[in-house]
């Protein structure tokens, strides 16, 4: 792939290109797509794509990219554990854990909603295009791995199925929505739901004796 541009003139016209792009491939899918279809979207001489990408591969691999920095930039890993009541909230009244899944299921459903288009084509080019499996399955793997801390500091036994299970949950449950629908099913009563379905099970850890007992020792 060639280097992004350093002047602001060629980074907004590579940027052009690249949001052309991605219109193209959520409206068309990745086949019927070419550099002149991006290029006449984006506003731009055909010459224009060659100057910032190699092809039609190399801008949904950066596509990706961004795609997965983005996820990586919204969810993080909060500094201080939360502490936990039956009701979900934090003792001192400040953030708490339903809280933190409300907005965590909220953010990925709009951001998968945004890339309704574009979903399609990134499963299908990564069971064929080696680099951009690689790619997606290391954004994936960061993302594991935040649910993964996140989840060790609520549970000391089954960490990582424990987290394995979060991690699925909460994609299935933004994903049917978003890419199957559901006419009865608004999506804050999903997010809501959701948000329930999750933090029940830390919820209920926190309120367990021998879970306590564990934390402490």
């Amino acid at each position: 792939m060639k280097p992004a541009p350093k002047q602001q003139r060629a980074i907004r016209k590579r940027n052009a290109v690249l949001a052309a792009a991605f219109e193209e491939f959520s409206a068309h899918g990745f086949e019927p797509t070419t550099a002149k279809s991006i290029a006449d979207r984006a506003g731009v001489a055909t010459g224009t794509f060659y100057q910032y990408f190699d092809n039609k591969q190399d801008v949904l691999l950066e596509i990706t990219r961004q795609r997965f920095e983005e996820l990586q930039d919204h969810l993080q890993v909060p500094q201080a554990r939360l502490e936990i009541t039956p009701a979900g909230l934090a003792d001192d009244g400040t953030a708490n854990i339903r809280e933190l899944f409300r907005e965590a299921l909220g953010f990925l459903y709009d951001f998968h909603q945004q890339e309704a288009g574009l979903h399609d084509v990134l499963e299908y080019r990564r069971r064929v295009d080696p680099a951009l499996a690689a790619l997606m399955d290391e954004g994936e793997a960061v993302l594991m791995e935040r649910v993964r801390a996140f989840v060790a500091r609520y549970v000391r036994e089954n960490v990582e199925t424990t987290a394995f299970c979060l991690f699925s949950m909460a994609e299935g449950i933004v994903h049917r929505h978003v890419f199957q629908g559901h006419q009865d099913v608004t999506r804050d009563e999903l997010i809501e739901t959701g948000t329930q379905l999750l933090a029940a099970y830390f919820e209920a850890q926190n309120n367990n004796p021998e879970q306590q007992n564990v934390r402490q020792s």
